[in-house]
């Protein structure tokens, strides 16, 4: 028995035009990014792919949320310590 619910287009109501004009602000709000390589176990390679996959989204996008998670909370434990500004 499947739980799933119905997928529906959260633009259908939006014109070509408004479309658009959404898309292009959500890329003008887009940080910059950096290439950066990084060596992984290919097993944690597969399974954050697996984990990717089950989110439909891609890996890469994973791997940065998930970056962007354990960054966020290892910041919170320390809240006496002063951050550095960021580069970018």
């Amino acid at each position: 028995m499947s739980t799933a619910t119905k997928w529906t287009d959260p633009f259908e109501d939006m014109s070509d035009e408004e479309f658009d004009d959404h898309v292009d602000a959500l890329f003008a709000e887009r940080p910059r990014t950096v290439a950066v390589s990084l060596r992984v176990p290919s097993d944690l390679l597969e399974r954050l792919k697996r984990q990717a996959k089950r989110a439909g989204v891609p890996y890469q996008t994973l791997m940065k949320s998930v970056l962007e998670s354990a960054v966020a909370r290892l910041e919170r434990r320390e809240p006496s310590r002063e951050r550095p500004a960021h580069r970018g």
